[in-house]
This record gives structure tokens, C-alpha cells and sequence, in this order.
């Protein structure tokens, strides 16, 4: 599951962008028997979510894909919790009491889990803090922890709130993933520009959702900034022709370092409250770029 974390968003864009429950997963209360205490995850997006609500001896297994680092936020908290690959036989075995799970993931284990009355939440993907806001609570509510949800939300709004901009200046901003992949307007990437105080590139050329742009419209009219992937700058751990773009020499010439943040692709593969990490690092590197503007600083 290497490359680009806007290539793998892209691959599932065409999906419904919000939660569903499925198998009618109770949202636990003082009136009702005790929450969940063997929940298994088979979605990164609910990892993530199920490790930043639960304690660890609460979850049954993981997929194996939280475990990646460049995948997941939450790679480093989840020693000793066993990893499934989502088979339907594998899932039965370890006796969850809820499944999370996405819409379009390990169909066939959420099927099983289904036919055993086992409850059941699937998750989208989501385009915006609203979005993340809804989503955490749904989940939050069916594992029984809807106070930790509503802190981890507080946590949240508290740094956009601190994040958010105190004038109306936008310098421009892209997302670029090897072979000229960025992402438009009505995407969570665009939802962190804004909150950021930047304006969205591709969304101002017209794009909705992910697309390409080329390389000699982005060098004939460049953005103030460009953001790429952490992990991925075209000459870094995972070299690639389609890579190597983003440090073609007229790109550098039009946008140069000094002027390309980097996000950890972590931050952006699935909203999470988590996600507000993005925007403030956005928000400083907005920072940054006015005052060398203002100070004639290249």
C-alpha cells in the first residue's frame, strides 16, 4: 500500500462521502446492557478511530493495514493488538461483539458478520470537518464512548478555532501526488486549505473532486505553494518516473522548496479528529509564505 495518499483516495472518490449503520449497532447508554467488548476493526479509517476511542484489551484485532505508518496515525499505539486481513472465517474466529468496517472493504466478512446478527457499522469516506464530526460521533456512540468521542471533537475544534486565520489573505495552494494527481473542490483536502486559510488551486481551475493537472499549466500559472506528501517528493524512499515530476527542473524553478510543505499522507488517507494536525501545519506554512512575501524573502 505504497505511493501517493491522494492516488489511494482516488481509487474509492466515487463513493458516498458519509457513515452508515449497518446491522443496527446500539448506541450504548445507561439503560442499555454493557458496550462492546470485543470490537473488530476491518478499515483503516475505523482503526484509527476505534484505537483513539477504546482501550486496547476493548478491540479484538485491527486490519493489517494500521500497522503501516504511512497509512495509518495511529501505527505507533497499537502494539499488541492483533492484525486481520478481513477474511469472513478469520473474523467469525475471533468473536467480535461489533464490526467496523468500511462500505465497499471485506464485503464478505461484513456478510458473515451480518448473517450471525452480529452488529455492524460501515464508514465512508469523509470530505469535511462536518463529516468528521458525524462520523466520530455515530462510531463513538455504537462502541459506547460518546464522552471520549465529544473530547476528542473539543480537542479538535479548539486548534481549528486556533488555526483559523485572522485575515482574509489566500495565498494559493496545491496538493500534488506523482503524475500531476491533486485534489478539487468538495475533498477533505480542499475542506484543510481552507480551514488553513488557503485558497484551492485546482478547485479555482474549475476541478470537483480529483483530477490531473499538467505540468506546463501549473509552471505557466503556479500556485503561491505546493504541497506534497511527506514520505514522497519524487527523489525520496520510493522513486518513480511519475515521482520524478514533482522535482521536474522548470516545476522547481516555479514553485521552489522554500515554498512546498509537506504533510504526512497519515493525515489526510481518512478524516479523523486527528486531521486538524494538517490544517495546522498548513496554516503555519501560510504563515510563513506572507512573511517572506511581506519581507521580499524569495
Amino acid at each position: 500500500m505504497r505511493g501517493s495518499w491522494i492516488a489511494r483516495l482516488a481509487a474509492v472518490s466515487a463513493f458516498a462521502l458519509m457513515p452508515v449503520v449497518s446491522g443496527r449497532a446500539p448506541a450504548w447508554g445507561a439503560a442499555t446492557s454493557a458496550p462492546p467488548q470485543r470490537v473488530v476493526s476491518l478499515n483503516l479509517c475505523t482503526d484509527q478511530l476505534a484505537v483513539l476511542l477504546l482501550p486496547p484489551d476493548r478491540i479484538a484485532a485491527l486490519s493489517h493495514l494500521a500497522a503501516d505508518p504511512t497509512l495509518s496515525y495511529v501505527a505507533d499505539r497499537i502494539g499488541g493488538i492483533p492484525l486481520t486481513q478481513g477474511g469472513a472465517e478469520e473474523l467469525l474466529a475471533l468473536k467480535p461483539d461489533l464490526v467496523l468496517a468500511g462500505r465497499y472493504t471485506a464485503r464478505a466478512a461484513v456478510r458473515m458478520a451480518k448473517a450471525h446478527h452480529i452488529p455492524v457499522v460501515q464508514v465512508g469516506l469523509i470530505a469535511d470537518f462536518d463529516g468528521i464530526r458525524e462520523q466520530v460521533r455515530i462510531v463513538a456512540a455504537a462502541l459506547g464512548e460518546s464522552a471520549t468521542g465529544e473530547s476528542l471533537l473539543a480537542d479538535m475544534d479548539r486548534r481549528l478555532a486556533a488555526a483559523a486565520p485572522a485575515d482574509g489573505r489566500r495565498p494559493t495552494a496545491l496538493s500534488l501526488a506523482p503524475g500531476a494527481f491533486t485534489s478539487g473542490a468538495g475533498t477533505l483536502t480542499a475542506a484543510v486549505m481552507d480551514a488553513a486559510g488557503l485558497a484551492n488551486y485546482p478547485a479555482a481551475k474549475g476541478m470537483t473532486g480529483y483530477g490531473y493537472l499538467t505540468v506546463e499549466g501549473i509552471v505557466a500559472d503556479p500556485p503561491d505553494l505546493l504541497i506534497t506528501a511527506a514520505s514522497e517528493t519524487g527523489t525520496d524512499r520510493h522513486p518513480s518516473l511519475s515521482g520524478a515530476l514533482i522535482a521536474h527542473p522548470a516545476l522547481l524553478r516555479a514553485i521552489p522548496p522554500g515554498r512546498r510543505p509537506r504533510l504526512e499522507e497519515n493525515l489526510l488517507g481518512c478524516g479523523g479528529p486527528y486531521t486538524v494536525e494538517a490544517v495546522e501545519a498548513l496554516a503555519h506554512a501560510r504563515t510563513e509564505w506572507l512573511n517572506r512575501r511581506e519581507t521580499g524573502t524569495p
